[in-house]
């Protein structure tokens, strides 16, 4: 591709690149640049790819916000990279989402489950859909791979071009916090954005719980958002139903307990699942479904209302409701001789709370809660999930959870500094602390796995050591 067409919507300040110059690809990172490569100059942690262009000894063009201090690097100028470097990406796969909607899901709970269940929606409803999110990458309900949540712009934009080839009509992506302050996504307008809520996470990155909100809200405006499907109940997705008309979007609310465009009513709940009256603007829908959960209720809504906003009636949804599946590793349900096993992705304050009130409801005798928290990221969040699990746990067993770089017991001192029950213990390898809790159990217990999901590794010290919650339960559970 000519550098002049990729370039198409960059900011260009200068440089002295020949705008006919033949681009082979688009790199990142100064180790893979290939000859007559572009390749995209950014601060990534410490490192600051800037500094690398002298290692490159092959023909190539630089995209930087600086020039380069070598007059025989050919470069193209522009005032913000990671922008300029979303709208190559999108050029280079010669812009995917000009022939689907896109369907973006933001919040800190509940992402990645609700953009399964829309997804699961629009098939049942004949709608050709692709799904980009944590649980991995999938084209017509097959998986493709998966990496971050929100993907780099690089891949995320070859992830919608196979969507595309494969004749994808939508695409449900999760957008995480970070992908919106790297601008991941460009200038890519989402048709429908879902806030599911927002509550503390992820302050080692953004310091603050008030920057961390802002830059999720800071998403919700008519430069990448037409519609907005938002938790009314939430004070965050209550605000922008406020501030719909300044922020120049429509805005539609979901919730259970404030005013909303989409609400249930008459919520039951039992062991075979959930079920209510959803009145989605006036259409009616009798909803059962085999999720559990105050929380998967709010999942629902939020699903629903999408597809609703997308010209579903409440016929089809109500059916399509009916064939959702959970997704695995979040409240997952197994049975043993003993009781249920629960294991879920949970790892935050408010998402362990959703988890154990949850569970608590199902427990016919005692909860045991086993999790831990993952090191180099936010400390002050351990002490609270401390707390959140004393409130609703019989028994505790605090353990490893992704510790990376840190001493997996000083991890456990910061949590065990909010337990305020006696029936705690420390288990830091895992698979054992599971094989514990499985022989403590006792008739009519419940026994929940926290933090870990579908997730199949440990991360310790820069490795990934194999290991899942699902096999350490059928290797010592005795499953029904």
């Amino acid at each position: 591709m000519d550098l002049k067409k990729l370039l198409e919507n960059v900011r260009v300040l200068g440089g002295n690149a020949d705008a006919d110059t033949k681009i082979n690809d688009v790199k990142s990172n100064s180790n893979e640049v290939r000859e007559g490569d572009l390749f995209v100059c950014m601060k990534g942690g410490k490192e600051d790819a800037w500094e690398h262009l002298g290692d490159i000894r092959v023909p190539f063009v630089a995209l930087t916000d600086r020039a380069p201090s070598d007059p025989a690097v050919r470069y193209v100028l522009t005032d913000d990279v990671r922008l300029a470097y979303a709208q190559v990406c999108k050029n280079r796969f010669l812009d995917p989402l000009a022939d689907m909607k896109l369907i973006s899901v933001v919040g800190t709970n509940g992402k990645t489950s609700t953009a399964h269940y829309i997804a699961s929606i629009l098939a049942y409803a004949g709608i050709k859909c692709g799904v980009i999110g944590t649980e991995g990458h999938y084209i017509l309900g097959q998986k493709v791979g998966e990496s971050l949540t929100t993907p780099d712009p690089y891949e995320f934009y070859e992830l919608l071009f196979r969507m595309r080839a494969k004749g994808c009509e939508a695409v449900v992506s999760e957008v995480s916090a970070h992908a919106i302050h790297f601008k991941k996504l460009g200038d890519a307008v989402a048709d429908i954005a879902v806030l599911t809520n927002i509550s503390q996470d992820h302050l080692d990155f953004f310091g603050t719980f008030e920057k961390y909100a802002e830059t999720k809200l800071s998403y919700f405006t008519s430069e990448h958002v037409v519609t907005a499907v938002v938790n009314a109940d939430d004070p965050f997705g209550g605000r922008i139903m406020r501030e719909a008309e300044a922020r120049g979007i429509e805005a539609l609310g979901y919730g259970l307990y404030e005013p909303a465009d989409c609400f249930a009513v008459n919520v039951r709940e039992d062991m075979d699942g959930i079920g209510f009256v959803c009145n989605l603007q006036d259409d009616i829908a009798q909803i059962r479904s085999r999720l559990y959960g105050e929380f998967n209720v709010y999942n629902l809504l939020a699903a629903l209302s999408v597809g609703h906003a997308m010209g579903l009636d409440a016929r089809t949804l109500a059916q399509a409701a009916v064939r959702i599946k959970p997704v695995k590793g979040r409240f997952s349900v197994l049975r043993c001789e003993k009781g249920n096993v629960i294991i879920d992705f949970a790892h935050t304050p408010e998402g362990l709370k959703s988890l154990l009130s949850t569970a608590r409801t199902l427990t016919k005798s005692r909860l045991i809660t086993v999790f831990g928290c993952g090191g180099e990221r936010d400390r002050s969040k351990r002490r609270v999930m401390g707390e959140v699990a004393s409130k609703y746990s019989d028994s505790i067993v605090l353990t490893s959870d992704n510790p990376r770089g840190e001493d997996p017991r000083a991890i456990i001192e910061d949590i065990e500094s909010g337990v305020c029950i006696k029936d705690c213990k420390v288990i830091v390898d895992r698979q054992e602390a599971v094989r514990y809790a499985l022989s403590e159990m006792e008739e009519g217990d419940t026994l929940v796995l926290a933090g870990k999901g579908n997730e199949s590794y440990l991360e310790v010290k820069g490795k990934k050591l194999p290991y899942s919650d699902f096999d350490a339960v059928a290797r010592f559970g005795q499953l029904r």
